[in-house]
């Protein structure tokens, strides 16, 4: 017979022994496995259990049980396309069978040549209308299924950071598999333990305490080897209890997460609606989402280690400055901090929090160690000077401002894409200017200053009103709150000064946290710092 490799499935009903074998012997040399059913019960019995390609109706059942037998495959959804071959004997038979639905007739006695090619006939275009309808419904599920991948990696790739993208991964994959659970595992930096980064359906408590030694459990070894373990059912597997209790309900998959050759992560899903096993198919799907996942891993941790060796360049750079300032560097750790603080309290704000967004936050961090980079310029005469400067020892140290902002823009051309640079230049430039008009270098007012700069400018006084400096013994917390407070509207913009005092805790927490270990030593002509809110700019220039 003209078809697939699989044997058709043909159903003979009749009430006549002798009628089944005679078809069963004309049709024993065809490739087809042949059932019998004595009457339309027994039919319906065998059709539910397995389809049939072809269903034959022997001529002696033309009668009230073998037409019905004929409407009862017509009128159900399920069987309505098996194709029908009647027996006849009559015309009146041919006629009934055809208003039943039979869809072809042959009369008896059988003329062997000519009932073989009909039943070829008709099992043949059964099946390939059967593989036409598969074809158009598996076309339109891969059809689907691209729509799925192409939209995820549209997301994927504008996801603003690796906690996005592994969101997006872990969605995709639970709604490409069906799968209930679904999770990402990545290494702890000595790579020696995978903590859970991302997963949906795993208890919080689960996810929280869960830890895959690398080289043990089902996920560790997938890890370690960079082979994906797939296994269709509890038999051979879950070789302990962790196991067990992490993926539950079979089927499941571990799958390693590799870019540049390297195993990056592993993506684990498991509990499938159905517990239907994973097809080939599938699994190629997954193995896309799986290798776009690693590489966007792998793009940013590079991008954050290439992030942090930059910032601990800028960081150690800003801090020889601070050196040459006789300070022992921890004065850059307190004022960030400071900042970072009144930041995160003004975007508590609905007037700040459109402005105050988490890249804010990672700007400013990376920014308020530059806000002195210009005192590289100034004399060590001046820099060191153990007591008050005169009046043109100040001016020349009022210029670090412009010379700081004129050496972070010089950087700024040669990496553009450096974003944080631009903060930087503002706080450099601007972190002394005051909000009444009256700082320097340019006499900027109110919200014409930059708001990284009216934050710097807060954080940086008081670290100079509460630290001993050469020149100056160390104020309290509580004198450095009430100075700020006079100096509201003045030197300081209101709103960052109510950021202030409702944090004024965490000021007193963070300053204690970072104090120098090695305070400097005061002068024989240093003095009580200012009380006069006039020369609290000498403080921190």
């Amino acid at each position: 017979m003209n078809r697939s490799p699989a044997r058709a499935n043909i159903l003979i009903v009749g009430n006549d022994v002798e009628n089944r074998d005679q078809c069963r012997q004309l049709l024993g040399s065809e490739n087809i496995r042949i059932r019998e059913a004595a009457d339309r019960s027994q039919a319906e019995s065998l059709i539910s259990k397995s389809k049939p390609e072809l269903v034959i109706v022997n001529g002696m059942m033309m009668n009230v049980d073998g037409l019905e037998c004929i409407r009862v495959l017509r009128s159900d959804p399920a069987t309505r396309d098996i194709p029908v071959l009647a027996l006849t004997l009559t015309e009146e038979d041919i006629a009934a069978a055809l208003r039943a639905g039979a869809d072809d007739y042959v009369i008896k006695p059988l003329q062997p040549r000519e009932f073989v090619l009909r039943v070829r006939s008709l099992a043949h275009v059964h099946y390939e209308k059967a593989q036409l309808i598969q074809s158009k419904d598996l076309l339109g599920e891969h059809a689907r299924i691209m729509g799925i991948l192409l939209e995820f990696s549209h997301r994927c790739t504008s996801a603003k950071g690796l906690d996005g993208a592994l969101k997006e991964t872990i969605t995709t994959t639970g709604q490409l598999l069906c799968c209930r659970r679904v999770s990402i595992l990545l290494p702890e930096p000595n790579e020696k333990i995978l903590k859970i980064a991302h997963s949906v359906g795993i208890e919080e408590d689960l996810a929280a305490r869960a830890c895959f030694p690398v080289g043990e459990t089902t996920a560790g070894r997938v890890f370690d080897s960079g082979n994906a373990y797939i296994a269709a059912c509890l038999e051979g597997h879950c070789r302990n209890a962790f196991d067990h209790s992490f993926f539950g309900a079979m089927p499941m998959a571990s799958l390693p997460l590799t870019a540049a050759e390297r195993v990056v992560g592993v993506l684990n899903v498991s509990e499938r609606n159905g517990e239907r096993p994973f097809t080939a198919l599938e699994l190629e799907y997954v193995s896309f989402i799986s290798r776009m996942a690693a590489s966007l891993i792998d793009d940013f941790r590079s991008r954050k280690e290439l992030d942090e060796s930059r910032d601990a360049l800028v960081v150690a750079l800003a801090k020889l400055a601070e050196y040459r300032d006789n300070d022992t560097g921890t004065h850059l750790d307190r004022v960030t901090a400071f900042s970072v603080v009144l930041a995160k309290e003004l975007r508590r704000s609905n007037s700040w929090r459109a402005v105050i967004d988490d890249r804010f936050l990672e700007d400013l961090q990376r920014t308020v160690p530059l806000h002195d980079i210009g005192k590289v310029a100034v004399p060590d005469d001046i820099l060191l000077k153990p007591a008050k400067l005169t009046p043109e020892e100040m001016g020349i140290m009022k210029r670090h401002a412009e010379i700081g902002a004129a050496t972070i823009r010089r950087a700024l051309q040669r990496a553009p894409a450096t974003r944080f640079l631009k903060m930087a230049i503002d706080v450099a430039h601007a972190h002394h200017e005051w909000y009444d008009g009256t700082g320097y270098p340019r006499g900027l007012k109110g919200e014409d200053i930059p708001l990284a700069a009216r934050i710097t400018a807060l954080a940086d006084v008081y670290d100079a009103i509460t630290t001993r400096r050469p020149y100056k013994k160390a104020m309290s917390h509580e004198k450095a709150m009430a100075i700020i407070r006079d100096s509201c509207g003045s030197q300081f913009d209101p709103a960052v000064v109510e950021a202030f005092l409702k944090r004024e805790q965490q000021f007193r927490t963070i300053a204690a946290q970072f104090a120098d270990e090695v305070p400097a030593p005061i002068s024989s002509e240093a003095h009580e710092a200012p009380s006069s809110i006039a020369r609290v700019s000498e403080l921190a220039v």
